[in-house]
């Protein structure tokens, strides 16, 4: 019986100085009718010419692929079958200073080019260094099952301060691109694995009380957060502890997962403390929704989690307690005290901004003028910000403040009298 491996059909040829010498050629059934079709490659002038004639039709599809800038490109076509629907097109133009990368998809007499997405749907470069450069990727079609779409590998091997990072990227078919499968995909550093984890920041349960009582941020501020350093290029992987009486960054020098109940535990070493957590993941298996964190002794030790909120049936997870707060309680409708309405509203992705009517406004949470919890600072290179003093959840006072271009909001200064705004829409203000 033949291997996975070799259900992948490949044909590689140096494009020779000669212009009479033979093209590269691949005979493959690309759209699945059962009859194969026959591609033929050619590099000039910086890419690669396809033709892909159909037998049965006695059609041909044209088309360009990437390849490097020289006159001398080796160029190799591969076909990864897909199962039923036939099989996808690899093109390969390469040199020994730069190799280029492209699939292809023959469908009812047209060729169309594939993107390969990676992290956040960014697309992957159409050319960089040839796979024979020190800590360049290589790539190969993988089959998991005979009937089973043939999907793209890309590895890397580098070596890092902490050992060597080794690294592989699964891309699936999905239509109409190649994109990143995540739980294919796994980062290592001498064997420990290093997840690819929702970047935020995790409070203590005392804090997010605090945090949702919309009252006494400085309290809250008190209280620890942790965070997980996972760099997955640099190989780094670390606990940070952040609390009153210091920051602890203790390197994970164990971990593992069960991706069918959604848990992950790992050990990190301080010195001679071995701290130990247990992660519930949610989502994708990617969003760590509880930890509970052991061995760094009372104050510390306990239950962490992300400022989040309910949306329906589904849980809101936010990188950071001040997005939490921007998106479910700073935006909405307030009143003023002369029956007016200041509406807010947070703007961008997060880090979130504030838009105040026709204003938008940056939110300082971590740096907060005197006598209020959290600054807005102005983004239209005005000193005119506000200051946020908030009491409970349908209540805030606002101060304007005067602020230095460029400053956070620890350096802003009252500028005007203390105004009491009213939610508009609660049914008691219960101060």
């Amino acid at each position: 019986m033949l291997s996975a491996a070799a259900l992948i059909v490949g044909l590689s040829l140096a494009a020779p100085e000669s212009t009479t010498s033979m093209a590269p050629r691949l005979s493959a059934d690309l759209d699945g009718d059962g009859t194969a079709e026959v591609v033929t490659a050619s590099a000039s002038n910086g890419a690669v010419r396809l033709k892909v004639e159909n037998r049965a039709t006695k059609r041909a599809a044209t088309a360009k692929a990437p390849a490097p800038a020289q006159d001398v490109v080796r160029v190799a076509l591969t076909a990864a079958p897909l199962g039923a629907p036939g099989s996808l097109l690899e093109v390969t133009a390469s040199t020994d200073a730069s190799e280029c990368l492209s699939v292809w998809r023959y469908k009812d007499g047209s060729l169309t080019r594939l993107p390969i997405r990676g992290a956040g749907g960014r697309e992957l470069p159409d050319c960089a260094a040839p796979a024979d450069g020190g800590g360049a990727w290589t790539h190969r079609w993988e089959r998991p099952a005979v009937d089973a779409p043939s999907v793209l590998v890309r590895e890397r091997t580098t070596t890092v301060p902490r050992g060597t990072l080794r690294r592989r990227e699964t891309y699936a078919f999905a239509g109409f691109s190649l994109d990143l499968d995540r739980t294919r995909s796994t980062t290592d550093v001498d064997g420990l694995p290093i997840p690819s984890w929702y970047d935020a920041r995790y409070y203590s349960q005392k804090g997010l009380d605090l945090l949702y009582n919309r009252f006494d941020l400085p309290s809250f501020r008190a209280t620890p957060r942790l965070t997980f350093e996972t760099d997955r290029d640099k190989g780094v992987f670390n606990l940070r502890l952040v609390s009153p009486a210091g920051e602890v960054v203790a390197p994970v020098d164990a971990f593992s997962s069960v991706t069918t109940e959604g848990t992950a535990t790992l050990a990190a070493r301080d010195g001679e403390k071995t701290i130990r957590a247990s992660v519930r993941l949610g989502g994708d298996g990617s969003v760590p929704v509880e930890i509970q964190l052991d061995g760094l002794g009372i104050g510390l030790d306990g239950s962490y989690g992300p400022a989040g909120a309910w949306l329906g049936q589904s849980r809101q997870v936010f990188p950071s307690a001040a997005d939490e707060m921007a998106s479910e309680h700073l935006s909405g409708a307030w009143g003023t005290p002369q029956g007016g309405t200041i509406r807010v509203q947070r703007d961008g992705a997060p880090p979130y901004r504030l838009r105040v009517d026709d204003a938008v406004f940056v939110l300082d949470f971590d740096h907060p003028p005197k006598a209020a919890d959290l600054a807005l600072l102005p983004t239209d290179g005005s000193r005119h910000g506000w200051g946020i003093l908030l009491e409970g959840p349908n209540a805030i006072d606002r101060v304007p403040l005067d602020c230095e271009s460029g400053a956070d909001g620890s350096s802003c200064r009252a500028d005007g009298p203390t105004v009491r705004l009213r939610r508009l829409g609660a049914r008691i203000n219960l101060r």
